[in-house]
Protein backbone atom coordinates (compact mmCIF):
# COMPACT_ATOMS: atom_id res chain seq x y z
CA UNK A 1 0.00 0.00 0.00
CA UNK A 2 1.75 2.82 -1.39
CA UNK A 3 0.36 6.34 0.69
CA UNK A 4 2.04 9.61 0.12
CA UNK A 5 1.56 12.38 3.21
CA UNK A 6 -0.21 14.54 1.39
CA UNK A 7 -1.57 13.07 -1.56
CA UNK A 8 -3.36 9.85 -2.34
CA UNK A 9 -5.95 8.87 -5.56
CA UNK A 10 -9.30 7.02 -4.54
CA UNK A 11 -10.82 4.99 -7.08
CA UNK A 12 -14.51 3.93 -7.18
CA UNK A 13 -16.20 1.69 -9.61
CA UNK A 14 -19.64 2.07 -10.45
CA UNK A 15 -21.20 -0.96 -11.95
CA UNK A 16 -24.52 0.39 -12.60
CA UNK A 17 -23.15 2.23 -15.70
CA UNK A 18 -19.84 1.02 -16.23
CA UNK A 19 -17.96 3.79 -15.65
CA UNK A 20 -15.05 4.90 -13.40
CA UNK A 21 -14.64 7.70 -11.08
CA UNK A 22 -11.41 8.47 -9.90
CA UNK A 23 -9.86 11.45 -7.77
CA UNK A 24 -7.15 12.87 -5.92
CA UNK A 25 -8.01 13.05 -2.54
CA UNK A 26 -6.03 15.18 -0.02
CA UNK A 27 -5.17 12.64 2.94
CA UNK A 28 -4.83 13.78 6.41
CA UNK A 29 -4.45 12.90 9.76
CA UNK A 30 -7.73 13.32 12.81
CA UNK A 31 -8.32 12.56 16.53
CA UNK A 32 -11.14 10.71 17.49
CA UNK A 33 -13.35 12.09 19.75
CA UNK A 34 -16.30 10.87 21.66
CA UNK A 35 -18.88 12.03 19.46
CA UNK A 36 -21.41 9.71 17.78
CA UNK A 37 -21.13 9.01 13.87
CA UNK A 38 -24.94 10.62 13.17
CA UNK A 39 -23.66 13.33 14.72
CA UNK A 40 -21.79 14.04 11.28
CA UNK A 41 -22.98 11.49 8.84
CA UNK A 42 -24.99 14.34 7.20
CA UNK A 43 -23.74 17.70 8.00
CA UNK A 44 -22.47 17.89 4.36
CA UNK A 45 -22.48 21.68 4.51
CA UNK A 46 -20.34 23.32 6.95
CA UNK A 47 -20.37 27.12 7.94
CA UNK A 48 -17.72 27.64 6.55
CA UNK A 49 -18.14 25.71 2.85
CA UNK A 50 -19.33 28.89 0.93
CA UNK A 51 -16.03 31.21 1.38
CA UNK A 52 -14.03 30.08 -1.86
CA UNK A 53 -10.72 31.50 0.17
CA UNK A 54 -9.23 30.39 3.21
CA UNK A 55 -5.83 30.45 5.07
CA UNK A 56 -3.51 27.47 4.68
CA UNK A 57 -2.27 26.14 8.49
CA UNK A 58 0.81 25.46 9.46
CA UNK A 59 2.16 21.78 10.37
CA UNK A 60 5.00 21.92 13.06
CA UNK A 61 7.81 20.00 12.93
CA UNK A 62 7.14 17.44 15.75
CA UNK A 63 3.49 16.90 14.00
CA UNK A 64 4.63 16.09 10.52
CA UNK A 65 7.41 13.08 12.39
CA UNK A 66 4.10 11.51 13.90
CA UNK A 67 2.01 11.47 10.71
CA UNK A 68 4.94 9.93 8.97
CA UNK A 69 5.16 7.44 11.72
CA UNK A 70 1.76 6.80 11.10
CA UNK A 71 2.01 6.88 7.46
CA UNK A 72 4.64 3.73 7.83
CA UNK A 73 2.68 1.59 10.02
CA UNK A 74 -0.29 1.72 7.83
CA UNK A 75 1.19 1.33 4.31
CA UNK A 76 2.08 -2.09 6.53
CA UNK A 77 -1.73 -2.59 6.70
CA UNK A 78 -1.05 -2.23 10.51
CA UNK A 79 -3.88 -0.09 11.01
CA UNK A 80 -5.01 -0.35 14.77
CA UNK A 81 -0.70 0.72 15.44
CA UNK A 82 -1.59 3.69 12.71
CA UNK A 83 -4.68 4.63 14.98
CA UNK A 84 -2.93 4.75 18.14
CA UNK A 85 -0.23 7.68 16.67
CA UNK A 86 -3.44 9.78 15.11
CA UNK A 87 -4.74 9.38 18.79
CA UNK A 88 -1.30 10.72 20.49
CA UNK A 89 -1.22 13.55 17.67
CA UNK A 90 -4.94 14.37 18.96
CA UNK A 91 -3.16 14.94 23.01
CA UNK A 92 -1.03 17.58 21.61
CA UNK A 93 -1.39 20.74 22.74
CA UNK A 94 -2.37 23.92 20.21
CA UNK A 95 -3.04 21.76 17.12
CA UNK A 96 -3.67 24.07 13.78
CA UNK A 97 -7.08 23.16 12.20
CA UNK A 98 -4.56 22.18 9.40
CA UNK A 99 -3.33 19.73 11.59
CA UNK A 100 -6.66 18.53 12.48
CA UNK A 101 -8.09 18.32 9.02
CA UNK A 102 -4.77 16.11 8.19
CA UNK A 103 -5.32 13.90 10.87
CA UNK A 104 -9.04 13.48 10.52
CA UNK A 105 -8.38 12.63 6.76
CA UNK A 106 -6.10 10.04 7.27
CA UNK A 107 -8.98 9.07 9.72
CA UNK A 108 -11.10 8.73 7.42
CA UNK A 109 -8.86 7.31 4.59
CA UNK A 110 -8.34 4.02 7.71
CA UNK A 111 -12.32 3.83 7.94
CA UNK A 112 -12.34 3.58 4.16
CA UNK A 113 -9.72 0.66 4.41
CA UNK A 114 -12.10 -1.01 6.43
CA UNK A 115 -14.91 -0.82 4.42
CA UNK A 116 -16.78 1.23 7.01
CA UNK A 117 -17.59 4.14 4.44
CA UNK A 118 -20.41 5.58 7.48
CA UNK A 119 -17.44 5.93 9.48
CA UNK A 120 -15.47 7.60 6.73
CA UNK A 121 -17.96 10.12 6.00
CA UNK A 122 -17.78 11.09 9.22
CA UNK A 123 -14.39 12.19 9.18
CA UNK A 124 -14.22 13.64 6.58
CA UNK A 125 -17.46 15.75 8.07
CA UNK A 126 -14.86 16.76 10.88
CA UNK A 127 -12.77 17.98 7.90
CA UNK A 128 -15.13 20.51 6.45
CA UNK A 129 -15.62 22.12 10.48
CA UNK A 130 -12.54 23.39 10.61
CA UNK A 131 -11.40 26.65 9.91
CA UNK A 132 -8.19 27.24 7.96
CA UNK A 133 -8.00 24.15 5.61
CA UNK A 134 -6.94 24.70 1.78
CA UNK A 135 -9.75 24.86 -0.38
CA UNK A 136 -8.56 21.88 -2.12
CA UNK A 137 -9.04 20.05 0.79
CA UNK A 138 -11.92 20.95 1.17
CA UNK A 139 -13.30 20.71 -2.01
CA UNK A 140 -11.64 16.87 -2.35
CA UNK A 141 -13.39 16.02 1.29
CA UNK A 142 -17.06 17.06 -0.50
CA UNK A 143 -16.32 14.71 -3.76
CA UNK A 144 -15.05 11.61 -1.49
CA UNK A 145 -18.32 12.14 0.80
CA UNK A 146 -20.41 12.44 -2.43
CA UNK A 147 -18.31 9.19 -3.74
CA UNK A 148 -19.01 7.26 -0.63
CA UNK A 149 -22.52 8.36 -0.34
CA UNK A 150 -22.73 6.89 -3.93
CA UNK A 151 -20.80 3.34 -2.98
CA UNK A 152 -23.73 3.20 0.13
CA UNK A 153 -26.47 3.87 -2.53
CA UNK A 154 -27.32 6.32 -0.10
CA UNK A 155 -28.88 8.47 -3.39
CA UNK A 156 -30.32 11.42 -1.77
CA UNK A 157 -27.34 12.04 0.16
CA UNK A 158 -25.13 11.96 -2.97
CA UNK A 159 -27.22 14.43 -4.65
CA UNK A 160 -26.82 16.92 -1.66
CA UNK A 161 -23.40 16.13 -1.54
CA UNK A 162 -22.53 17.19 -4.83
CA UNK A 163 -24.98 20.10 -4.91
CA UNK A 164 -22.86 21.29 -1.86
CA UNK A 165 -19.57 20.70 -4.12
CA UNK A 166 -21.41 22.31 -7.29
CA UNK A 167 -22.23 25.41 -4.56
CA UNK A 168 -18.74 25.83 -4.06
CA UNK A 169 -16.85 25.06 -6.96
CA UNK A 170 -15.91 28.21 -9.15
CA UNK A 171 -15.08 26.02 -11.96
CA UNK A 172 -17.04 22.69 -11.49
CA UNK A 173 -16.15 19.70 -13.22
CA UNK A 174 -18.16 17.27 -16.10
CA UNK A 175 -18.12 14.49 -13.42
CA UNK A 176 -19.75 15.96 -10.78
CA UNK A 177 -22.74 16.53 -13.14
CA UNK A 178 -22.39 12.76 -13.89
CA UNK A 179 -22.31 11.94 -10.16
CA UNK A 180 -25.35 13.60 -9.61
CA UNK A 181 -27.52 12.21 -12.83
CA UNK A 182 -26.05 8.92 -12.10
CA UNK A 183 -27.82 9.28 -8.73
CA UNK A 184 -30.96 10.64 -10.05
CA UNK A 185 -31.04 7.92 -12.24
CA UNK A 186 -30.98 5.51 -9.46
CA UNK A 187 -34.17 7.26 -8.25
CA UNK A 188 -35.38 6.99 -11.04
CA UNK A 189 -36.11 10.65 -11.63
CA UNK A 190 -35.33 10.63 -15.22
CA UNK A 191 -36.63 14.31 -16.17
CA UNK A 192 -34.91 15.77 -13.34
CA UNK A 193 -31.79 14.11 -14.53
CA UNK A 194 -31.58 14.78 -18.16
CA UNK A 195 -30.44 18.20 -17.83
CA UNK A 196 -27.93 17.36 -15.47
CA UNK A 197 -26.43 15.22 -18.05
CA UNK A 198 -26.76 17.57 -20.38
CA UNK A 199 -24.95 19.91 -18.34
CA UNK A 200 -21.98 17.99 -18.29
CA UNK A 201 -21.67 17.56 -22.00
CA UNK A 202 -22.16 21.29 -22.28
CA UNK A 203 -19.15 22.04 -20.41
CA UNK A 204 -17.06 19.98 -21.52
CA UNK A 205 -17.57 21.53 -25.19
CA UNK A 206 -17.60 24.51 -24.36
CA UNK A 207 -14.13 23.84 -22.34
CA UNK A 208 -12.93 23.19 -26.20
CA UNK A 209 -14.25 25.49 -28.61
CA UNK A 210 -11.16 25.55 -30.65
CA UNK A 211 -11.18 22.28 -32.06
CA UNK A 212 -14.26 22.92 -33.74
CA UNK A 213 -13.56 26.24 -35.18
CA UNK A 214 -9.99 24.56 -36.34
CA UNK A 215 -11.99 21.86 -37.62
CA UNK A 216 -14.85 24.39 -39.62
CA UNK A 217 -11.45 26.61 -41.00
CA UNK A 218 -9.98 23.30 -42.36
CA UNK A 219 -13.12 22.83 -44.32
CA UNK A 220 -13.40 26.62 -45.43
CA UNK A 221 -10.19 26.54 -46.60
CA UNK A 222 -10.19 23.36 -49.02
CA UNK A 223 -13.65 24.95 -50.46
CA UNK A 224 -11.40 28.01 -51.08
CA UNK A 225 -8.44 26.40 -52.68
CA UNK A 226 -10.84 24.48 -54.77
CA UNK A 227 -13.34 27.32 -55.34
CA UNK A 228 -16.03 26.34 -54.31
CA UNK A 229 -18.42 28.76 -53.46
CA UNK A 230 -20.08 29.30 -50.22
CA UNK A 231 -21.51 32.33 -48.58
CA UNK A 232 -18.86 34.14 -46.70
CA UNK A 233 -21.05 36.84 -45.42
CA UNK A 234 -21.61 35.06 -42.04
CA UNK A 235 -25.33 36.06 -43.17
CA UNK A 236 -26.21 32.41 -43.05
CA UNK A 237 -25.19 29.49 -41.21
CA UNK A 238 -22.58 27.44 -43.18
CA UNK A 239 -24.15 23.44 -43.34
CA UNK A 240 -20.60 22.02 -43.60
CA UNK A 241 -21.69 18.33 -44.04
CA UNK A 242 -22.78 19.88 -47.51
CA UNK A 243 -20.07 22.18 -48.23
CA UNK A 244 -17.73 19.01 -47.95
CA UNK A 245 -20.06 16.97 -50.36
CA UNK A 246 -19.91 19.85 -52.61
CA UNK A 247 -16.16 19.89 -52.10
CA UNK A 248 -15.53 15.98 -52.72
CA UNK A 249 -17.64 16.10 -55.64
CA UNK A 250 -15.57 18.76 -57.30
CA UNK A 251 -12.30 17.06 -56.23
CA UNK A 252 -13.57 13.55 -57.73
CA UNK A 253 -14.21 15.26 -60.30
CA UNK A 254 -11.07 16.31 -60.79
CA UNK A 255 -9.78 12.84 -59.95
CA UNK A 256 -11.39 11.69 -63.38
CA UNK A 257 -9.89 14.15 -65.60
CA UNK A 258 -6.39 13.13 -64.16
CA UNK A 259 -3.98 11.02 -66.55
CA UNK A 260 -2.37 8.00 -65.45
CA UNK A 261 1.11 9.73 -64.64
CA UNK A 262 0.06 12.43 -62.27
CA UNK A 263 0.46 10.04 -59.45
CA UNK A 264 1.68 13.28 -56.92
CA UNK A 265 -1.29 15.41 -57.82
CA UNK A 266 -3.87 12.12 -57.27
CA UNK A 267 -2.72 11.12 -54.36
CA UNK A 268 -2.82 14.69 -52.65
CA UNK A 269 -6.45 14.74 -53.90
CA UNK A 270 -7.10 11.42 -52.30
CA UNK A 271 -5.29 12.83 -49.08
CA UNK A 272 -7.98 15.97 -48.92
CA UNK A 273 -10.52 14.02 -49.49
CA UNK A 274 -9.96 11.56 -46.75
CA UNK A 275 -8.91 14.92 -44.18
CA UNK A 276 -11.98 16.18 -44.91
CA UNK A 277 -13.77 13.23 -44.27
CA UNK A 278 -12.59 13.77 -41.00
CA UNK A 279 -12.78 17.23 -40.32
CA UNK A 280 -16.68 16.76 -41.06
CA UNK A 281 -16.85 13.48 -38.58
CA UNK A 282 -15.21 15.39 -35.99
CA UNK A 283 -17.61 18.27 -35.92
CA UNK A 284 -19.91 15.86 -35.05
CA UNK A 285 -17.29 14.87 -31.87
CA UNK A 286 -17.39 16.41 -28.46
CA UNK A 287 -14.80 16.01 -25.62
CA UNK A 288 -17.53 13.67 -24.09
CA UNK A 289 -17.07 10.50 -22.45
CA UNK A 290 -19.30 7.45 -24.15
CA UNK A 291 -20.80 6.98 -20.71
CA UNK A 292 -22.59 9.76 -20.23
CA UNK A 293 -24.18 9.92 -23.67
CA UNK A 294 -25.36 6.22 -22.72
CA UNK A 295 -26.66 7.37 -19.61
CA UNK A 296 -29.14 10.18 -21.69
CA UNK A 297 -30.03 7.23 -23.19
CA UNK A 298 -31.34 5.26 -20.66
CA UNK A 299 -33.27 8.29 -19.34
CA UNK A 300 -35.06 8.97 -22.20
CA UNK A 301 -35.48 5.29 -23.33
CA UNK A 302 -37.52 4.64 -19.81
CA UNK A 303 -39.33 7.79 -20.46
CA UNK A 304 -40.32 6.48 -23.86
CA UNK A 305 -39.03 9.14 -25.65
CA UNK A 306 -38.08 7.23 -28.93
CA UNK A 307 -36.94 10.29 -31.26
CA UNK A 308 -34.73 11.11 -28.34
CA UNK A 309 -33.32 7.98 -27.88
CA UNK A 310 -32.51 8.25 -32.01
CA UNK A 311 -30.54 11.16 -31.66
CA UNK A 312 -28.53 9.62 -28.95
CA UNK A 313 -27.69 6.49 -30.58
CA UNK A 314 -26.64 8.51 -33.69
CA UNK A 315 -24.66 10.79 -31.89
CA UNK A 316 -22.76 7.12 -30.17
CA UNK A 317 -21.83 5.99 -33.66
CA UNK A 318 -20.16 9.30 -34.74
CA UNK A 319 -17.16 8.29 -31.98
CA UNK A 320 -18.37 4.69 -30.83
CA UNK A 321 -19.34 2.65 -34.15
CA UNK A 322 -20.16 -0.49 -32.20
CA UNK A 323 -22.53 -3.44 -32.85
CA UNK A 324 -25.14 -2.63 -30.11
CA UNK A 325 -25.45 0.75 -31.36
CA UNK A 326 -25.91 -0.07 -34.92
CA UNK A 327 -28.63 -2.85 -34.30
CA UNK A 328 -30.49 -0.72 -31.23
CA UNK A 329 -30.26 2.22 -33.67
CA UNK A 330 -31.86 -0.49 -36.58
CA UNK A 331 -34.81 -1.60 -33.85
CA UNK A 332 -35.72 2.34 -33.18
CA UNK A 333 -35.97 3.13 -36.59
CA UNK A 334 -38.37 0.11 -36.86
CA UNK A 335 -40.17 1.90 -33.82
CA UNK A 336 -40.11 5.12 -35.75
CA UNK A 337 -41.50 3.45 -38.85
CA UNK A 338 -38.38 4.16 -41.04
CA UNK A 339 -38.10 1.04 -42.78
CA UNK A 340 -35.37 2.90 -44.86
CA UNK A 341 -33.02 4.08 -42.37
CA UNK A 342 -33.74 0.71 -40.20
CA UNK A 343 -32.64 -1.58 -43.02
CA UNK A 344 -29.32 0.37 -43.56
CA UNK A 345 -28.07 0.72 -40.05
CA UNK A 346 -28.98 -3.33 -39.69
CA UNK A 347 -27.37 -3.49 -43.48
CA UNK A 348 -24.13 -1.98 -42.01
CA UNK A 349 -23.41 -3.77 -39.05
CA UNK A 350 -23.95 -6.65 -40.96
CA UNK A 351 -21.13 -4.93 -44.02
CA UNK A 352 -19.12 -4.28 -40.82
CA UNK A 353 -19.04 -7.74 -39.68
CA UNK A 354 -20.53 -6.83 -36.17
CA UNK A 355 -23.56 -9.31 -37.15
CA UNK A 356 -22.34 -13.30 -36.13
CA UNK A 357 -25.24 -14.67 -34.74
CA UNK A 358 -27.74 -16.83 -35.69
CA UNK A 359 -30.79 -14.68 -34.64
CA UNK A 360 -28.49 -11.38 -35.94
CA UNK A 361 -28.20 -13.18 -39.23
CA UNK A 362 -32.11 -14.23 -39.38
CA UNK A 363 -33.43 -10.64 -39.17
CA UNK A 364 -30.87 -9.54 -41.57
CA UNK A 365 -32.47 -11.86 -44.23
CA UNK A 366 -36.16 -10.60 -42.78
CA UNK A 367 -35.32 -7.37 -43.30
CA UNK A 368 -34.02 -7.99 -46.67
CA UNK A 369 -37.52 -9.73 -47.30
CA UNK A 370 -39.40 -6.78 -46.44
CA UNK A 371 -37.89 -4.68 -48.62
CA UNK A 372 -38.64 -7.40 -51.29
CA UNK A 373 -35.26 -8.41 -52.26
CA UNK A 374 -35.35 -12.04 -51.78
CA UNK A 375 -32.09 -13.02 -53.37
CA UNK A 376 -29.95 -10.90 -50.53
CA UNK A 377 -31.97 -12.23 -47.80
CA UNK A 378 -31.37 -15.88 -49.04
CA UNK A 379 -27.70 -15.81 -49.55
CA UNK A 380 -26.97 -14.41 -46.27
CA UNK A 381 -28.91 -17.82 -44.74
CA UNK A 382 -27.18 -19.82 -47.18
CA UNK A 383 -23.77 -18.51 -46.38
CA UNK A 384 -24.83 -18.81 -42.61
CA UNK A 385 -26.28 -21.96 -42.54
CA UNK A 386 -22.93 -23.13 -44.62
CA UNK A 387 -20.82 -21.38 -42.24
CA UNK A 388 -22.52 -22.76 -39.27
CA UNK A 389 -23.81 -19.41 -37.81
CA UNK A 390 -27.22 -19.93 -38.23
CA UNK A 391 -29.24 -22.79 -36.06
CA UNK A 392 -30.06 -24.99 -38.12
CA UNK A 393 -33.78 -24.81 -37.13
CA UNK A 394 -37.35 -25.82 -38.57
CA UNK A 395 -37.74 -22.24 -39.14
CA UNK A 396 -34.83 -21.02 -40.07
CA UNK A 397 -34.93 -23.36 -42.97
CA UNK A 398 -38.22 -22.44 -43.62
CA UNK A 399 -37.16 -19.17 -43.91
CA UNK A 400 -34.29 -19.86 -46.32
CA UNK A 401 -36.76 -22.10 -48.59
CA UNK A 402 -39.19 -19.00 -48.72
CA UNK A 403 -35.87 -16.46 -49.69
CA UNK A 404 -35.38 -18.97 -52.59
CA UNK A 405 -38.74 -19.32 -53.85
CA UNK A 406 -39.38 -15.26 -53.84
CA UNK A 407 -35.92 -15.45 -55.27
CA UNK A 408 -37.01 -17.81 -58.63
CA UNK A 409 -34.93 -20.01 -57.56
CA UNK A 410 -37.25 -23.60 -57.19
CA UNK A 411 -34.45 -25.78 -56.36
CA UNK A 412 -32.52 -24.32 -53.63
CA UNK A 413 -35.83 -23.55 -52.29
CA UNK A 414 -36.56 -27.11 -52.68
CA UNK A 415 -33.38 -28.12 -50.83
CA UNK A 416 -33.79 -25.90 -48.26
CA UNK A 417 -37.66 -27.04 -47.82
CA UNK A 418 -36.41 -30.76 -47.43
CA UNK A 419 -34.24 -30.01 -44.45
CA UNK A 420 -36.86 -28.68 -43.13
CA UNK A 421 -39.37 -31.06 -43.53
CA UNK A 422 -36.35 -33.39 -42.18
CA UNK A 423 -36.86 -31.81 -38.47
CA UNK A 424 -40.63 -31.20 -38.36
CA UNK A 425 -42.53 -33.53 -36.32
CA UNK A 426 -45.92 -32.70 -38.05
CA UNK A 427 -46.28 -33.26 -42.18
CA UNK A 428 -47.75 -29.55 -43.09
CA UNK A 429 -43.70 -29.12 -44.43
CA UNK A 430 -43.64 -32.28 -46.15
CA UNK A 431 -46.52 -32.09 -48.12
CA UNK A 432 -45.49 -28.31 -49.04
CA UNK A 433 -42.57 -30.16 -50.32
CA UNK A 434 -44.76 -32.54 -52.52
CA UNK A 435 -46.23 -29.62 -54.17
CA UNK A 436 -43.09 -27.83 -54.61
CA UNK A 437 -42.18 -31.35 -56.15
CA UNK A 438 -44.92 -31.17 -58.41
CA UNK A 439 -44.45 -27.52 -59.46
CA UNK A 440 -41.00 -29.05 -61.40
CA UNK A 441 -42.95 -32.03 -62.84
CA UNK A 442 -40.74 -34.51 -59.97
CA UNK A 443 -43.71 -36.34 -59.89
CA UNK A 444 -42.69 -39.09 -57.61
CA UNK A 445 -40.58 -37.29 -55.57
CA UNK A 446 -44.23 -35.89 -55.09
CA UNK A 447 -45.69 -38.88 -54.41
CA UNK A 448 -43.01 -39.91 -51.78
CA UNK A 449 -42.82 -36.64 -49.72
CA UNK A 450 -46.82 -36.36 -49.86
CA UNK A 451 -47.30 -39.99 -48.49
CA UNK A 452 -44.59 -38.90 -45.09
CA UNK A 453 -46.60 -35.98 -44.95
CA UNK A 454 -49.78 -37.90 -44.30
CA UNK A 455 -48.26 -40.79 -42.47
CA UNK A 456 -47.36 -37.42 -40.06
CA UNK A 457 -50.78 -36.64 -39.75
CA UNK A 458 -51.19 -32.90 -37.90
CA UNK A 459 -51.70 -31.88 -41.14
CA UNK A 460 -54.44 -28.36 -41.91
CA UNK A 461 -56.22 -29.78 -44.33
CA UNK A 462 -56.63 -33.48 -45.39
CA UNK A 463 -58.42 -32.69 -47.81
CA UNK A 464 -56.11 -30.68 -49.93
CA UNK A 465 -52.72 -33.56 -49.50
CA UNK A 466 -54.94 -35.93 -50.43
CA UNK A 467 -55.46 -34.20 -53.40
CA UNK A 468 -51.76 -33.43 -53.87
CA UNK A 469 -51.24 -37.39 -54.14
CA UNK A 470 -53.65 -38.50 -56.09
CA UNK A 471 -52.63 -35.71 -58.59
CA UNK A 472 -48.97 -36.99 -58.61
CA UNK A 473 -49.91 -40.37 -58.48
CA UNK A 474 -51.92 -39.55 -61.81
CA UNK A 475 -49.00 -38.53 -63.02
CA UNK A 476 -47.10 -41.69 -62.48
CA UNK A 477 -49.53 -43.68 -63.72
CA UNK A 478 -50.69 -45.12 -60.21
CA UNK A 479 -54.47 -45.04 -61.50
CA UNK A 480 -55.75 -46.84 -58.14
CA UNK A 481 -53.76 -45.33 -55.71
CA UNK A 482 -54.83 -42.09 -57.34
CA UNK A 483 -58.43 -43.26 -56.72
CA UNK A 484 -58.07 -44.13 -53.51
CA UNK A 485 -56.86 -40.67 -52.69
CA UNK A 486 -59.17 -38.60 -54.38
CA UNK A 487 -61.99 -40.96 -51.97
CA UNK A 488 -60.13 -39.99 -48.89
CA UNK A 489 -60.04 -36.41 -50.09
CA UNK A 490 -63.77 -36.43 -51.25
CA UNK A 491 -64.44 -37.50 -47.39
CA UNK A 492 -62.54 -34.94 -45.68
CA UNK A 493 -63.85 -32.15 -48.38
CA UNK A 494 -67.58 -33.49 -47.47
CA UNK A 495 -66.92 -33.44 -43.44
CA UNK A 496 -65.85 -29.87 -44.14
CA UNK A 497 -68.63 -28.79 -45.85
CA UNK A 498 -70.61 -30.12 -43.57
CA UNK A 499 -69.18 -27.82 -40.99
CA UNK A 500 -69.57 -25.18 -43.01
CA UNK A 501 -73.70 -25.78 -43.44
CA UNK A 502 -74.03 -26.30 -39.53
CA UNK A 503 -72.41 -23.29 -38.94
CA UNK A 504 -74.08 -20.96 -41.75
CA UNK A 505 -77.25 -22.65 -40.47
CA UNK A 506 -76.52 -22.27 -36.74
CA UNK A 507 -75.44 -17.68 -37.27
CA UNK A 508 -79.34 -17.92 -39.26
CA UNK A 509 -81.28 -19.59 -36.60
CA UNK A 510 -82.22 -22.38 -38.68
CA UNK A 511 -81.49 -25.94 -39.05
CA UNK A 512 -79.89 -27.21 -41.45
CA UNK A 513 -81.74 -28.99 -44.06
CA UNK A 514 -83.93 -25.78 -44.01
CA UNK A 515 -80.72 -23.34 -44.55
CA UNK A 516 -79.85 -25.76 -47.53
CA UNK A 517 -83.45 -25.53 -49.33
CA UNK A 518 -83.53 -22.32 -49.08
CA UNK A 519 -80.06 -21.23 -50.30
CA UNK A 520 -80.68 -23.67 -53.41
CA UNK A 521 -84.01 -22.28 -53.37
CA UNK A 522 -82.64 -18.74 -53.04
CA UNK A 523 -79.73 -19.46 -55.84
CA UNK A 524 -82.21 -20.64 -58.49
CA UNK A 525 -84.45 -17.59 -58.33
CA UNK A 526 -81.61 -15.31 -58.63
CA UNK A 527 -80.52 -17.46 -62.21
CA UNK A 528 -83.99 -16.45 -63.56
CA UNK A 529 -83.77 -12.96 -62.27
CA UNK A 530 -86.18 -12.98 -59.85
CA UNK A 531 -86.48 -11.14 -57.24
CA UNK A 532 -86.04 -11.94 -53.51
CA UNK A 533 -88.27 -10.44 -50.84
CA UNK A 534 -86.35 -11.88 -47.60
CA UNK A 535 -82.33 -11.91 -46.49
CA UNK A 536 -80.29 -13.40 -49.02
CA UNK A 537 -78.61 -16.22 -47.64
CA UNK A 538 -74.90 -16.96 -48.31
CA UNK A 539 -71.82 -19.58 -46.83
CA UNK A 540 -68.32 -19.96 -48.06
CA UNK A 541 -68.16 -23.36 -48.82
CA UNK A 542 -64.67 -25.31 -49.19
CA UNK A 543 -63.63 -25.67 -52.86
CA UNK A 544 -61.99 -29.06 -52.05
CA UNK A 545 -65.36 -30.82 -52.89
CA UNK A 546 -65.47 -29.17 -56.27
CA UNK A 547 -61.94 -29.98 -57.51
CA UNK A 548 -62.10 -33.55 -55.78
CA UNK A 549 -65.38 -34.05 -57.91
CA UNK A 550 -63.62 -33.06 -61.05
CA UNK A 551 -60.41 -34.78 -60.63
CA UNK A 552 -62.86 -38.05 -60.28
CA UNK A 553 -64.40 -37.18 -63.23
CA UNK A 554 -61.51 -36.72 -65.24
CA UNK A 555 -59.60 -40.07 -63.72
CA UNK A 556 -62.21 -41.88 -64.82
CA UNK A 557 -62.56 -40.52 -68.06
CA UNK A 558 -58.45 -41.22 -68.33
CA UNK A 559 -58.71 -44.29 -67.21
CA UNK A 560 -61.11 -45.44 -69.64
CA UNK A 561 -58.80 -43.47 -72.16
CA UNK A 562 -56.23 -45.57 -71.18
CA UNK A 563 -57.86 -48.52 -70.45
CA UNK A 564 -58.88 -48.24 -74.03
CA UNK A 565 -55.32 -47.79 -75.60
CA UNK A 566 -53.85 -50.82 -73.48
CA UNK A 567 -56.91 -53.30 -75.03
CA UNK A 568 -56.40 -51.89 -78.41
CA UNK A 569 -52.58 -52.46 -77.92
CA UNK A 570 -52.99 -55.61 -76.42
CA UNK A 571 -55.01 -56.58 -79.89
CA UNK A 572 -52.55 -54.89 -82.23
CA UNK A 573 -50.30 -57.47 -80.55
CA UNK A 574 -52.56 -60.44 -80.71
CA UNK A 575 -52.95 -59.63 -84.48
CA UNK A 576 -48.87 -58.98 -84.70
CA UNK A 577 -48.23 -62.32 -83.41
CA UNK A 578 -50.90 -64.19 -85.24
CA UNK A 579 -50.04 -63.00 -88.22
CA UNK A 580 -46.08 -64.21 -87.35
CA UNK A 581 -47.22 -67.30 -86.65
CA UNK A 582 -49.07 -67.57 -90.23
CA UNK A 583 -46.01 -66.49 -91.95
CA UNK A 584 -43.81 -69.12 -89.98
CA UNK A 585 -46.20 -72.37 -90.74
CA UNK A 586 -46.67 -71.17 -94.52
Amino acid sequence: MKIRIILLALVFIVSTFGFTITEEVFIGFSNVQAQSKEDYEDNTKSKRSIKKTKKTGAMTEKVAKKLQEAQGVIEAEQLEEGIEILNEILKMRRLTDYERAQVNYFFAYVAYLKEDYRGAINYYNKVLMEEEVPEGLLSSARYTIAQLWFQLEEWDKAIRAVDDLLDNAESPRPDLYILKGSALYQLKNYREMIPVIRSAIDLSEERDPFRIQSLQDNIKSTADENRVKYDKSGETEINYPQLVRIINIKLKEDLTKLRERDVEQKTKIEETIVDLDKSIANLAIGPTKENWWLLLRAAYFELDDIENVRIILERLLFEWPKKEYWTQLSAVYGQLKFDDKQMSSYRTAYEEGFLDKSNELVQMAQLYLSVEVPYKAAVILQKGFDAGQVDPEVKNWRLLSQAWFLAADDQMAITALREAAKLSDDGELDIRLARSLANIADFEGCVQSAEIAINKGDLKRDDESYITLGMCQFEVAAYEGSKASFDLAEIDAQRRKDIALDNCAANESMTKDNFVKTLEQQEQDLKKGKEIEEKILSCVLPASLRTVNNWQKFLEKEVARVTQLQNQLKDIEEQLRNRESQAISF
